[in-house]
């Protein structure tokens, strides 16, 4: 009887949030969806469980970054790149994600990752960078 008047209650919230929705955009009434989920499974659950908060540490979050900077640096190397420069562009991506450098690694990873064969293409980029001084640092805007 106690889930029975809890689903009947869910469906009266969610009806009511139906109804609401008429002048509020997909993302909107998609945002009202989803708190409206929210609450009903908060109230099933309320008395019984709880959800542990899960707050990432910085050396979480450095990890990751060095995961990616070294994941970035191998795929520039297997793609033909001095290792020098690799390291230099690595560096580039996560400290100065605007800049020229970082512009060029983004596209020549994003074709290693989807696995295109534009041979050509990546090889003359990779050559104007190590030639250019793209990745050095005192060249990153």
């Amino acid at each position: 009887m106690k889930h029975f008047l809890l689903i009947a209650a869910a469906t009266i919230v969610l009806s009511g949030v139906a109804r609401a929705d008429d002048g509020l955009t997909l993302a909107q009434r998609n945002e009202r969806q989803m708190e409206a989920n929210r609450k009903v499974i908060d109230s099933l659950c309320a008395p019984h469980c709880s959800r542990p908060v899960i707050e990432p540490s910085q050396s979480d979050w450095d990890a990751v970054s060095n995961r990616m900077a070294a994941e970035t640096e191998i795929h520039l190397r297997q793609l033909g790149m001095s290792p020098d420069v690799a390291r230099k562009a690595a560096w580039a991506t996560q400290h100065k994600p605007y800049s020229a450098c970082s512009h060029y690694v983004a596209q020549l990873t994003a074709d290693y990752d989807r696995g295109l064969s534009r041979r050509d293409y990546d090889e003359d980029l990779i050559i104007s960078i190590e030639r250019s001084g793209t990745c050095e640092k005192k060249n990153l805007d």
